[in-house]
């Protein structure tokens, strides 16, 4: 499916340049709408903030801040998008939640990490990353912390290939990138001493797309998946990386971790994710 609309989270936070940047471009690649939600409950809070009263004091002054600082935000967004058809709208909520309502009426939602939060310097409030993907069935685009914003997506791709629902859904939901690629990369993670022919096959599905995709295949010999795929990327100079988000069940993932948690943790360019 083309990407006609472009559903665009903006916050009073660190990044929201960055989204509003990579959304603005996708929308000149692509002819397409942006929806542009301004969401002014707080993201995150100061990592050393404790307590109830903290907590409620906190919200309730950065979400006025957040209000103040809106008019000016939408400047910027009127700036940037200038030319393109967009819309603007400011919620108060949780972020997830009113992203995942109007994700329904979008073909692709930007959302971005957040530097300071990874830093450990505040603790995230929503955790956006790691749950939207699960909250719809819209391909979520995750940018990296700071990610610049004249920086190619989708030249190089690599797909992180697992024949499950979650992977098929990412792969077709990045077809408009993987159509104009200059290289595609098809990597699957195989077990010790066995061997698929499953990035091949897709290969060959690409193929038949018109989409000049090779195969990778890397062993797991007791390494962690995730840190494998992220290897791979930096190794193919990858600026997109397309994967299935949480096979397992939220908890196990929780609990033990997995692919898609130390990709996030360890994200440095954008991820294409659907679930």
């Amino acid at each position: 499916m083309p990407i006609k609309t472009i559903l665009l989270h903006m916050a009073n936070d660190d990044a929201h340049a960055s989204r509003l940047a990579v959304a603005a471009a996708l929308a000149k690649r692509f002819s397409a709408h942006i929806q542009a939600l301004y969401i002014a409950t707080p993201v995150s809070m100061p990592a050393g903030a404790t307590g109830r009263a903290a907590s409620y004091g906190f919200m309730a002054e950065a979400t006025a801040i957040a209000h103040e600082n809106a008019e000016r935000i939408e400047q910027e967004v009127r700036k940037s998008l200038d030319g393109l058809p967009y819309d603007w709208t400011v919620e108060e909520g949780d972020h997830v939640d009113l992203l995942a309502e109007r994700a329904a009426y979008a073909d692709l939602i930007v959302v971005a990490q957040s530097a300071a939060v990874r830093a450990g310097e505040r603790v995230s409030l929503h955790h956006i990353p790691d749950r939207l993907p699960l909250e719809t069935a819209t391909p979520v685009l995750i940018l990296p912390p700071r990610q610049p914003a004249a920086a190619p997506i989708g030249r190089h791709v690599l797909i992180a290939w697992k024949n499950t629902r979650e992977s098929t859904r990412a792969v077709r939901a990045a077809m408009p990138f993987l159509e104009a690629a200059e290289s595609v990369t098809v990597l699957t993670v195989e077990p010790l001493g066995q061997q698929s022919r499953e990035a091949a096959t897709l290969v060959d599905w690409l193929h038949r797309h018109g989409i000049a995709a090779r195969p990778q295949s890397v062993i797991a010999s007791g390494g962690e998946v995730g840190d494998m795929i992220l290897s791979c990327c930096t190794d193919q100079g990858a600026d997109l990386l397309v994967m299935g988000a949480y096979g397992h069940s939220r908890l196990r993932e929780l609990v033990l971790g997995g692919a898609t948690r130390t990709v996030l943790d360890g994200l440095a360019l954008p991820a294409l994710l659907a679930h």
